[in-house]
């Protein structure tokens, strides 16, 4: 299943904020890594932690689409219940 996810790089904290309605209309999971967003360290942080908020494993969260953007989309598991 895709989940389009929004991350903030450099924050003070690294935490899932929860679901915010994104520019275009959609809702995507507001994220944010104190990572800074170079060489995909802010990437491969925002994985981590959607991974630890859906509870299944860091291998089974990948980012498909906007490795260089704050908007990106995931590919999660789809036993995954998103609406809760």
């Amino acid at each position: 299943m895709r989940l389009p996810v929004h991350v903030t790089p450099m924050s003070g904290r690294a935490e899932v904020v929860g679901w915010r309605e994104g520019a275009d209309g959609l809702r995507e999971l507001e994220v944010k890594v104190k990572a800074a967003p170079e060489k995909g360290k802010a990437t491969k942080e925002a994985t981590a932690l959607v991974a630890s908020f859906f509870d299944v494993p860091k291998s089974s969260v990948s980012c498909v689409r906007g490795e260089t953007s704050r908007h990106k989309m995931f590919e999660i598991p789809d036993s995954i219940d998103i609406d809760n």
